[in-house]
């Protein structure tokens, strides 16, 4: 691998990317928060280095809308430390991202800005690859698994042009994050109708069929073989994690389903409450994910007077669904979902603020939101979809993880930890 885009990365994330040099296909495991994004961000970059002044096309596919934009920002600021130029498109129906954010992460690079496409029309992806060409730089495609035969699409329609037919070499490299959705039916297809030299499957949850011929993870012809794992185990032993606690809750008047119904907005203000009492001992402030059994519970929620007093007492509170009647919401404010994120991201980060989000299958996977101290399930989750869920709030405190790395402290000083759990 080439040692510019080999530097910046810990020594677990330099062995799963090394495997990947050896294989054409196969599965990197690793868990929730411990750095996927920037093993995927290298691999591109590492191609592009042993290949400069070459037009290669690659591929990064996610599940949501909103992991593309995020996937987007962390592998074009890799590239842009390692003074790479590219241009990039995303094709999905979700629009450009924030160009203001990445001007500030170009900001001391000599890098020129490329315009970045948003389109799923074969049209604008066909001349984004046309112009690519015509530069010889490498273009990225950020999709999601819906969209991605659009791109397969684009390059054979090119190459059918009775009247000027254009032959692009296959994709470099295909890329897929929260690659166990692919087990479903509905993104499946993708496995066989997207051509790549290269394909790799990033997960943190392999899910597999009882057929190792089926469409689960175990089929290595579809997947390849698994390359590389780290348990949970493994990074909370270095630092990368934060061990798990169980705080059992404990709430008046819930007998059966009727109660829980008729209390569920009580349940999450006391939780909550609860949740804050623990922390008192680590001076932390609560940050508490509420994984909903759906939208109405969001939506009864947000209309309660817990919900009020909980306002009152400080404490700011986001929701999102995918549902256009709870959508993306700040403290009542609906904002567009990027903004959300980017303001989720900076609560998250301050440590004064008090925060309940509360979601239904947004957040379970891939959003990088540092700072949650606990995650709280309505609903019976299933294995993988517990594990992302519960990695959101493993990751490392920054301070901790900075004084581990530097040595001040180890993985055993708990007591020294500002987030022991």
């Amino acid at each position: 691998m080439n040692t510019n885009a080999f530097n910046r990365l810990y020594d677990y994330q330099k062995d799963a990317v090394n495997k990947t040099m050896f294989y054409n296909r196969g599965i990197v495991c690793m868990p929730t928060g411990v750095g996927k994004t920037f093993c995927q961000a290298a691999m591109i970059a590492d191609e592009i280095i042993k290949n400069p002044n070459e037009f290669r096309m690659y591929v990064v596919n996610a599940p949501r809308i909103l992991l593309t934009y995020q996937l987007l920002k962390e592998i074009y600021g890799f590239l842009i430390d390692s003074n790479i130029e590219a241009r990039y498109m995303f094709v999905h129906s979700g629009g450009m991202a924030d160009e203001n954010e990445l001007e500030l992460i170009r900001k001391n690079s000599d890098i020129p800005f490329s315009q970045i496409g948003a389109s799923i029309s074969l049209n604008d992806i066909e001349n984004m690859m046309c112009k690519s060409l015509e530069q010889n730089l490498p273009l990225i495609f950020f999709s999601t698994y819906n969209s991605a035969e659009k791109i397969q699409s684009a390059i054979d329609r090119l190459a059918e042009n009775e009247e000027n037919p254009i032959y692009l070499p296959p994709i470099s490299m295909v890329l897929n994050d929260e690659a166990h959705y692919l087990v479903q039916e509905q993104f499946h297809d993708i496995l066989t109708t997207v051509h790549a030299d290269r394909c790799y499957f990033f997960t943190a949850t392999m899910i597999h069929t009882p057929s190792d011929k089926g469409r689960g993870m175990n089929n290595a012809e579809l997947y390849g073989n698994v390359l590389y794992t780290m348990l949970p185990i493994e990074a909370i032993a270095i630092g990368k994690m934060v061990r798990p606690r169980l705080h059992i809750v404990t709430t008046d008047g819930v007998y059966n389903t009727d109660d829980y119904n008729l209390s569920l907005n009580k349940i999450i203000s006391n939780t909550f409450k609860q949740h804050e009492e623990v922390l008192t001992k680590t001076k932390q402030t609560p940050k508490m994910l509420v994984s909903a059994k759906g939208t109405q519970d969001i939506r009864e929620f947000l209309n309660s007077a817990e919900y009020t007093t909980l306002r009152n007492e400080g404490v700011d509170i986001y929701a999102v669904s995918s549902t256009e009647e709870v959508g993306n919401q700040i403290n009542g404010e609906r904002v567009r979902r990027q903004t959300f994120l980017k303001r989720l991201k900076k609560d998250g980060e301050n440590k004064s603020k008090k925060l309940i989000v509360l979601h239904y299958d947004i957040l379970a996977e891939g959003i990088d939101v540092s700072g949650f101290t606990g995650i709280m399930p309505l609903r019976t989750l299933s294995k993988s979809k517990f594990l992302q869920t519960y990695g959101r709030s493993a990751r490392p405190d920054k301070k901790d993880r900075e004084r581990i790395d530097n040595g001040e402290i180890t993985v055993n000083d708990v007591h020294l930890f500002n987030k022991p759990y």
